[in-house]
């Protein structure tokens, strides 16, 4: 057995398809099927189904897929160790990033960071936080940036920085007032994100530190899907709700006018870095810590000792 065969069980188990697979790996259909049928006779046992339409695995072919996935990992993370050690960085690194921290946070790094290593192809994805979590165990993932703590023992977890929440009341022009106290939002007007957003458990868990509790008035169910479409939507009702510090600092003028401080401990979110405990890219890693912290540095107005922070699950 090779590791070229391990690749061909491996992209037909993704593919569930023989042609195809065999197009993705550069060779034709019939090397690509008798190299995987040389493999299964030393093994004794069938991976595939092919009398299936698509193609399956058999039980005994799972955990033989499950377990070449592992060997292809480990042989990965040597590859990477080896290049390291002659201060050669290429390759790929796969970054995920949660849908509330993307859009401000990777114009501020994404440039640097990729001039920083010419040779190596950053692939940037937004993600859930769960859904980074689970590809951090698949390995399908190498970096994730989430809000934390995730409290998973298999992940090591590497602060950026806290960010604030604030208010953003349509009403609060009217107000005349810089900052609020929690119990005084009004929670009937109050508009989230939907579920999923590690950003919703958190303003709930804000609203229940005011022992307040957002009132069911609405007979409107709005599932937000990122911070964009929920500003918008709470314009468009004259709402109100709660959005991270640094996803403010870009909106126009007239919108800045329905932000407000939170009053008191100031509720908080701590975002930063996730990695498999047998991540091995550590100079990239340290290197991606270094930029971001440099870059969001300047944009924190508030000391770390007023916030109160509020995690994500």
């Amino acid at each position: 057995m090779n590791i070229q065969q391990f690749q061909y069980v491996l992209a037909v188990a993704q593919i569930k398809h023989f042609e195809k697979a065999a197009e993705k790996c550069f060779v034709t259909q019939s090397t690509l099927s008798t190299m995987i049928g040389r493999m299964e006779d030393e093994l004794g046992i069938k991976i595939f189904n092919r009398k299936t339409k698509p193609v399956s695995i058999t039980q005994e072919g799972e955990k033989v897929i499950n377990q070449l996935q592992i060997i292809l990992r480990e042989i990965d993370s040597l590859q990477y160790i080896t290049q390291e050690l002659k201060g050669e960085m290429v390759g790929e690194i796969k970054i995920s990033i949660i849908p509330t921290v993307s859009p401000y946070l990777c114009p501020m790094f994404l440039t640097e960071f990729v001039e920083t290593f010419p040779k190596v192809q950053v692939v940037v994805q937004e993600m859930t936080t769960s859904e980074i979590q689970r590809a951090l165990h698949q390995r399908t993932v190498d970096i994730g940036i989430a809000a934390l703590p995730i409290l998973d023992e298999d992940l090591t977890e590497l602060a950026l920085y806290e960010e604030p929440f604030v208010i953003y009341d349509c009403k609060a022009k009217k107000q005349k007032v810089d900052a609020i106290d929690v119990s005084e939002i009004d929670f009937s007007r109050l508009w989230l994100l939907q579920e999923g957003h590690c950003l919703r458990h958190q303003v709930e868990q804000i609203c229940n530190l005011s022992q307040n509790r957002p009132n069911d008035l609405h007979n409107l169910e709005f599932k937000a899907g990122s911070l964009d479409s929920l500003i918008r939507f709470t314009k468009a009702q004259n709402g109100v709700t709660l959005l991270p510090y640094f996803a403010t600092l870009n909106l126009p003028k007239k919108e800045q006018q329905c932000l407000l401080k939170i009053g008191g401990p100031i509720p908080a979110r701590s975002v930063g870095l996730l990695v498999h405990k047998h991540f091995v890219k550590h100079q990239i890693l340290k290197k991606l810590q270094e930029i971001i912290k440099r870059s969001i540095t300047p944009l924190q107005t508030v000391k770390a000792e007023s916030h109160h922070l509020i995690g994500p699950v």
